[in-house]
């Protein structure tokens, strides 16, 4: 070793300076002296050298088996006199004895809502993420959980990213008690007035064989109910028909009328919501002569089953279908009314009417081609002193990304053919989405807000020669877009969807529908929705995450009472809000027998895990415990510590004090 040498060296260099002094010193002051000499000598010549010292140590580390006992009230449910912590107690401690003797270390944890959390709510996955704030879970051996298997987590992917095995211990055993329950609840998103609307329940029963009452509830009204014969363990799908008579978004549930022995209720009650629109809207569709853009129009429209069609041809100001001249009817009431203008459109007096009369009362309006001047109040673009058409492409402006219904076009910008266009002048207060490539950079694309209604206008035909470029039928797309835009009356573009009623203990779960302009689900929002109790005082305030084509929230409320809630967007005008109730039963209460299929399902999940039932137990044989030996090394470097350092200085000053007192200087 290094230190030896240099040692010695020291020894021998004080001990040369150190074989006399004058004056004289006793033996006891020179031998002092000799040792701060020898010290200092020693650091420099180690400092002056850099050795690095290293240290090794062998760490072992023995497999860790963690047992989670779940302490939840559903384990304190009697049967024959013993709870159901009581009756996995015994088999527990045998897998606990068994795990020993194969070598395995045992750490014990107790979970309900979380390691520290109320009793009232069983979360697995929030508690080994508690768990894995002050330890490494991945270094475990195994997991053995004691649980019934009533765990409410949303999520269970942590347990297949944690890669070690789970022993869920459970008792197959079934109580004979029946529980029935929906499963599912299905409905279209919009449905209309005075028209048949379709909802669907999947239910299913266990232990049961017998009729049932099934009941759809409309805003708290009981609207339609069913009895039915079920099958155990069997699915059904039972179908309710409802006619709204109004519009606007309501909110409904199934439930199946509880039976006299049903225990668990909470599984009986399936909530969902539907927009109800008006009857189908009406599309008149006017243009002064034949051709592409209005084959590709009426396709677009025909082939939406929400919209009715109108369409004329407009000859000396009168409109015709085929050869019958029309008069139209000043009753109807269309959601949009279409004008494509070639040059060659004129209106009587009567027509002209009857449209100004329907964009006066909101109707939506798209015109394409020359502007009509008898309109001009309503036109976002104007005639200029030029009347001729020209070819062009067609240029977005960075604004139209506000408006989703032109996304086909401008992800198809590309493959735009050029366009037969006008030069056309922008009318005051409108707003211009596209241009025309040219030096003047005409308009193209405008809309405009005239009352309540919308009107965009193009100045430019032959749009459908886009329809033969486009592999995604990308015309065909926005035409559907601008009509749904221009006709969206929409009362659920932002609307929560939840239950009235929950029981204590049990996930408060609240959804959110957003949508946009063309009725298309708006996943860029970033919802944020506040809980107050019964006294207005403001309980959680988080954002909503997504979940498929909606937003939910999740969250648990321990105490009875009523609440309300408020969803809003942040610095939108867009708001949503609604109340509901905690009851004073218990959801745990009800969690009867082991739920085997979730805790097959956990056992599954997890990396080689298994069921072990209760009559397993003693028989159970774990895989020996594989012991590692980890070794580890350690560098030390003299030259970087700051207290060797420090010894040099300190000794050095020291023989030198003492030199000087003693006359040796």
């Amino acid at each position: 070793m290094i230190f030896i040498p240099l040692a010695v060296i020291a020894l021998l260099i004080s001990g040369y300076f150190y074989r006399s002094t004058r004056p004289e010193l006793s033996g006891g002051r020179r031998r002092m002296l000799f040792a701060l000499r020898s010290l200092s000598i020693f650091i420099l010549l180690s400092l002056l050298i850099s050795p690095v010292l290293h240290f090794k140590r062998r760490i072992t580390e023995e497999p860790q088996i963690l047992i989670l006992r779940d302490n939840s009230l559903s384990m304190e449910l009697m049967r024959n006199n013993q709870s159901k912590s009581e009756l996995i107690s015994a088999p527990l401690e045998s897998l606990i004895h068994a795990f020993q003797n194969a070598g395995y270390t045992i750490s014990e944890e107790s979970f309900a809502d979380g390691i520290r959390g109320e009793r009232g709510n069983s979360l697995l996955v929030k508690s080994l993420q508690e768990l894995g704030e002050s330890a490494d879970l991945t270094k475990l051996s195994g997991i053995v959980l004691a649980s019934d298997g009533w765990l409410r987590d949303e999520d269970f992917g942590l347990i297949s990213r944690l890669g070690i095995p789970i022993y869920a211990i459970a008792d197959s055993f079934r109580y004979q008690n029946p529980d029935l329950m929906i499963r599912d609840v299905k409905t279209n998103r919009y449905a209309y007035r005075n028209e048949n609307t379709l909802i669907q329940a999947r239910i299913a029963a266990q232990n049961y064989r017998g009729p049932a009452k099934i009941h759809l509830w409309i805003e708290g009204t009981k609207a339609a109910s069913r009895q039915i014969t079920l099958e155990p363990s069997i699915e059904q799908l039972v179908d309710f028909e409802y006619r709204f008579d109004r519009t606007g978004f309501f909110n409904y549930h199934v439930e199946l009328e509880a039976l006299p022995e049903e225990q668990r209720l909470e599984n009986n009650q399936m909530p969902g919501a539907v927009e109800v629109l008006s009857e189908k809207e009406l599309i008149m569709f006017f243009s002064d002569a034949p051709g592409w853009d209005n084959k590709f129009i009426l396709d677009a429209i025909s082939g939406n089953p929400r919209w009715d069609l109108e369409s004329y041809l407009i000859r000396d100001g009168m409109a015709y279908q085929g050869e019958q001249g029309q008069r139209l009817d000043a009753q109807s009431r269309p959601a949009v009314i279409v004008i494509i203008n070639n040059g060659n459109l004129s209106l009587n007096p009567n027509l002209s009417s009857f449209i100004k009369d329907n964009l006066q009362r909101g109707c939506g309006f798209y015109y394409q081609g020359m502007p009509l001047m008898d309109l001009a109040a309503y036109l976002p673009l104007l005639p200029s002193n030029i009347t001729n058409s020209y070819q062009g492409f067609i240029h977005l402006q960075p604004n139209a990304l506000d408006f989703p219904m032109l996304n086909p076009l401008a992800e198809e910008q590309s493959k735009m053919p050029p366009v037969d266009y006008f030069y056309l002048t922008p009318a005051k207060n409108a707003q211009i989405l596209a241009t025309i490539a040219n030096p003047q950079g005409s308009p193209a694309i405008g809309i405009k807000s005239q009352g309540e209604s919308r009107v965009l206008g193009l100045s430019f035909l032959n749009l459908w020669r886009w329809q033969m470029q486009s592999d995604s039928g990308g015309y065909q797309k926005m035409m559907v877009n601008i009509l749904t835009w221009l006709s969206n009356k929409a009362i659920g573009a932002y609307s929560a969807i939840y239950k009235n009623s929950y029981l204590q203990g049990e996930e408060v779960i609240i959804r959110l529908r957003a949508e946009d302009e063309i009725r298309s689900s708006d996943l860029d929002k970033n919802p944020l929705i506040t809980i107050y109790d019964s006294e207005g005082n403001e309980l959680r305030r988080d954002f909503m995450s997504r979940s498929g084509e909606e937003y939910v929230y999740h969250t648990n409320l321990t105490e009875v009472g009523e609440y309300h809630f408020e969803i809003q967007e942040p610095d939108q005008n867009q708001s949503s809000s609604g109340s509901f109730v905690i009851s004073a039963m218990v959801a745990e209460e009800r969690d009867f027998d082991f739920n085997l299929p979730l805790l097959n399902f956990i056992a599954s999940q997890s990396n080689q895990g298994r069921i072990i039932l209760l009559n397993q137990a003693q028989t159970f044989s774990p895989p020996p415990a594989k012991i590692v030996y980890q070794d580890q090394s350690r560098d030390f470097a003299l030259y970087r510590r700051w207290y060797v350092i420090a010894l040099f200085i300190l000794s050095f000053c020291v023989e030198l004090y003492f030199r000087r007192r003693w006359g040796l200087l």
